[in-house]
């Protein structure tokens, strides 16, 4: 068996170690350590850099993970504008890049989009070694197959093995996933829901959506549809709460009210702003938006028992006006309600959780494994998640 992947994971999260110490956080032999240290070392992905203190006999050497050995790109395909990031082998950034899909609904033109987005990512370490990609994508994903099932926003994916076209077009191992659930991986990793283990991401944005991770595994549910909040009743969430009825509702209530406007708001912002500015039909809008946000809030941690909420999406942009209504909602209705948090991965959420997919299936090519696996990786631990 190779051990290379367990000594990966020990050296990322604290590195220079021993031998000695990788075998004691391991449970693995020394000479099973040596051997599986050795081969990293020979492969460039370790190196030795001098030595610990000893009281007796020779001081042992330390080893260390070199993580410009290699990198991995984190794509973020949630909208027509396509964003990816550059990571190294701890999963820090190294680099990014974006461009606006050409066309959404050709599915060719969009797999050459994602395709370029992964070259120019890689740009940011002219002849670096990348070793894999994942992407998450806006819709209803199936992760096993690498297909995209339905996808609103980019159509032209509905019904594309897109894992397998973009590993061709991009010549590496690619995973995909909803971009919502892989918010809530990149919360969990490294940011609002670091060190948690059961995590619900909603997306309050345009559209609503919701990744949920529960014992530090991902829930896609049996469709691949588990987080599709849009849908919930009454009628459908989507059409009373998001930045795309915000508008519409505060228009239909003008035009309800027979009131005069100058000009009417085009975008959710808008109707905040002449919330803000006391406008009374805007601020009866925020209102019974921000009340169907806590109901929703409040139905998540009801059913989860989630750690914490992490909230993100362009709505949240609005603060205090949108959380703090959430959370006294939380906090009334339930005996141990979660704590409620801002994504603090400033709109890097999704990318950030594609990354770590991404360092997934890079330490298993590291290890030998067969790189052809796109998405579904043997169990690896990413901090605290269980990636499948």
């Amino acid at each position: 068996m190779d051990h290379r992947i367990t000594i990966l994971e020990a050296l990322r999260v604290g590195s220079p170690a021993s031998r000695t110490e990788l075998a004691e956080r391991t449970g693995l032999s020394p000479a099973t350590v040596s051997r599986a240290v050795g081969r990293l070392r020979a492969d460039g992905f370790v190196r030795e850099v001098g030595s610990a203190p000893a009281a007796v006999g020779r001081p042992p050497r330390l080893v260390e993970l070199r993580p410009d050995a290699a990198f991995v790109v984190g794509i973020d395909a949630g909208g027509t504008m396509l964003r990816a990031v550059l990571a190294d082998l701890e999963g820090m950034i190294r680099g990014r890049a974006a461009r606006p899909a050409s066309d959404p609904s050709d599915r060719d033109a969009i797999v050459a989009d994602l395709a370029r987005l992964v070259g120019d990512a890689a740009g940011a370490v002219p002849g670096g070694t990348i070793l894999a990609a994942a992407a998450g994508i806006s819709g209803i994903v199936d992760h096993a197959a690498g297909t995209v099932l339905l996808s609103p926003d980019l159509p032209g994916l509905d019904g594309a093995p897109v894992g397998a076209l973009l590993e061709a077009a991009a010549g590496l191992p690619v995973a995909v996933d909803n971009d919502d659930l892989l918010a809530a991986v990149g919360e969990a990793a490294a940011g609002a829901a670091a060190g948690c283990t059961d995590v619900a991401f909603l997306s309050l944005g345009y559209g609503l959506g919701a990744g949920l991770i529960v014992g530090g595994r991902p829930v896609r549910g049996a469709s691949h549809a588990a987080g599709a909040i849009a849908y919930l009743a009454p009628g459908r969430l989507e059409d009373r709460a998001s930045g795309r009825a915000i508008p519409l509702r505060y228009r239909d209530a003008v035009a309800a009210a027979d009131e005069h406007r100058e000009s009417l708001p085009i975008d959710a912002r808008g109707v905040f702003d002449l919330a803000a500015r006391s406008d009374p039909i805007a601020r009866s809008v925020i209102a019974d938006v921000t009340d169907a946000l806590g109901e929703l809030a409040v139905n998540v941690a009801a059913l989860l028992d989630p750690q914490v909420i992490v909230l993100g999406g362009g709505l949240t942009a609005s603060g205090p006006v949108v959380l703090e209504p959430i959370a006294r909602r939380l906090a009334g209705a339930l005996p141990y309600p979660p704590r409620l948090a801002p994504s603090s991965l400033e709109g890097a959420a999704v990318a950030r959780g594609a990354v770590s997919v991404a360092l997934a299936i890079a330490k298993h090519r590291l290890a030998g494994s067969d790189p052809a696996v796109r998405s579904a990786p043997e169990p690896g631990r990413v901090g605290v998640l269980e990636l499948v």
